[in-house]
């Protein structure tokens, strides 16, 4: 597919007119936009206020950050400057970072798409001035780094705010309902929903990347392998735990939540380093193993991390 035509001159002239402040101010913000932003403040409200609102975050983040792959590859737009070759020297990021986004495609932009899913859909849920504030602030932010640090059109951010709002207004209008349907399903229906779906969308991704597994099919299958781990462990820590989100002090909240972090990230690594001892990185069999290393990461968020501080009395089992 022939590059659409986006305004790269504006992609330019933001290059142009960068300021060291500026660049490292963008640099922080697009940290926001990222999976790991979502995933410490869906955790936060999930181990401190409210369970319920953090899984419809983390189900809707991931799925539209999966979408997200899915269309970049059927768009198949490059990033600004891929044509030129002078990426290296217009990306105001990483060598690595570089890299990584070098090998993907531009439209529309995840970072834009995502955060304007994610915090619309806490606009919509919180009532909070100066969370609805800081929610449309972060979204306008996030959209503009990314022009100004010279890895997406304007034009990318502005697709993919256009569908990331799309889908949290979806959200918050159907969400009863969708979860309503959902709920219907036994334990293991859901699962199994999710691992036919994680490999369906997978195949797709594959297909759309020319049979090549690594790369987007890879990224779109991490992010299912998360959600899968959260429908399993979602029922788990209701009849197993059921713990109150808003019991105990602040201290305990602050240790439960500490501990959850903690206990994801020690598993993303020390999965990533078994992994790599037994499996080549090149080989399909990666993607397998960065689903299963995504999947025990998001069940760890959420049955195993609560069903340790709870043990440990951090939290308290809620109230029937």
């Amino acid at each position: 597919m022939a590059p659409l035509p986006f305004n790269l001159s504006l992609v330019q002239f933001l290059a142009d007119h960068r300021t060291s402040y500026l660049t490292h101010f963008f640099l922080a913000i697009t940290f926001f936009g990222g999976a790991g932003a979502y995933f410490l403040i869906a955790i936060f409200i999930y181990v401190a206020w409210n369970k319920q609102l953090a899984i419809r975050l983390l189900v809707l983040v991931l799925l539209t950050m999966t979408l997200n792959e899915i269309l970049k590859m059927v768009i198949g737009n490059p990033r600004p400057f891929i044509r030129e070759r002078t990426w290296l020297k217009k990306w105001a990021v990483s060598p690595e970072e570089a890299a990584r986004l070098a090998a993907e495609y531009s439209t529309p932009s995840g970072h834009a798409m995502g955060s304007s899913a994610f915090y619309s859909y806490l606009y919509g849920c919180i009532r909070s001035r100066a969370v609805r504030v800081i929610a449309v602030v972060a979204i306008l932010l996030i959209g503009i780094s990314r022009p100004y640090l010279g890895v997406h059109y304007a034009e990318d951010v502005l697709i993919g705010w256009a569908f990331g709002l799309s889908l949290a207004l979806v959200s918050i209008r159907y969400g009863e309902a969708i979860a309503s349907a959902w709920n219907r399903f036994s334990s293991m229906q859901e699962i199994g929903a999710t691992l036919a779906g994680s490999l369906a969308l997978w195949l797709l991704a594959v297909l759309l990347n020319g049979g090549q597994t690594a790369g987007q099919p890879r990224n779109a299958l991490y992010y299912a392998g998360f959600l899968t781990g959260i429908v399993i462990a979602r029922r788990l820590e209701v009849s197993r735990v059921n713990f109150d989100p808003k019991s105990s002090s602040v201290v305990e909240k602050i240790l439960r939540y500490l501990l959850s972090v903690g206990m994801v990230i020690f598993t993303l690594v020390i999965l990533r380093a078994g992994f790599e001892m037994a499996v080549d990185r090149a080989s399909v069999f990666w993607n397998l193993a960065e689903y299963l290393r995504s999947a025990a990461a998001g069940f760890v968020a959420i049955f195993v991390a609560p069903l340790l501080f709870t043990r440990i009395g951090w939290a308290r089992r809620a109230t029937m």
